[in-house]
């Protein structure tokens, strides 16, 4: 990645905290190169949380066994890193595209990477069931605008052109409405999962367990 990025180190801490963290990651000053951002949200991909340490999944709620316990690391193809790899390097690439022209004074990464991010839900509509307060407003809701981030149209009410219905629970109005009608019902971790991997998840993947019966 150093080959064809300039990497700088992304934290909600401390400068000195950052520092720190550099030196143990990069001494020789290789990649890091002692240069930290501290305000450039909107050009941050967002790592989901690595538990490696049999300790950090029980602090977080994970039943699975950590990659410590299993002697092994993240896969180099699909894992977190790699998939993130990748998005940079397309990114790179249609920031660079010769197309284009070799003037990139008016080109900006952070709408690139917005177009891509944009293409990943595309064409689905999505009703949330009991996922949040019904008294908060939808629109404001963290889950709803990462959805319309990755592309997909949200909205309050079922109707024939919803494609998901996304619940905690399979006995709402909406979950019940979207098994009738052979539409997907998955939990919300589908797309936070679609979110930090950078593609469409499988819905079979993301079942909802719970069989309680409510209305919303």
């Amino acid at each position: 990645a150093s080959s064809i990025f300039e990497m700088y180190v992304y934290t909600m801490a401390e400068r000195s905290y950052a520092m720190e963290i550099v030196k143990l990651l990069d001494p020789g000053k290789v990649y890091f190169d002692s240069k930290v951002w501290h305000r450039h949200r909107e050009n941050l991909i967002q790592m989901e949380r690595y538990h490696f340490f049999a300790s950090s999944c029980r602090q977080f709620g994970f039943g699975a066994k950590s990659l410590s316990e299993s002697m092994k690391d993240e896969r180099e193809s699909d894992g977190a890193l790699a998939t993130v790899l990748n998005v940079l390097k397309r990114t790179h690439q249609m920031f660079f595209d010769p197309v284009l022209g070799s003037n990139t004074s008016s080109r900006d990464v952070r709408q690139v990477l917005k177009g891509i991010r944009h293409e990943i839900l595309q064409g689905c509509k999505i009703v949330f069931s009991r996922v949040f307060p019904s008294k908060s407003p939808a629109q404001d809701q963290p889950i709803w605008k990462m959805a319309e981030r990755l592309g997909a149209t949200c909205c309050t009410e079922v109707d024939p052109s919803v494609t998901h219905v996304v619940s905690m629970d399979t006995g709402t109005q909406k979950s019940r409405w979207a098994l009738q009608n052979e539409k997907f019902l998955v939990s919300p971790y589908w797309i936070e999962a679609t979110n930090f991997l950078w593609q469409r998840q499988k819905e079979d993947d993301f079942p909802i367990s719970n069989l309680r019966s409510r209305n919303a």
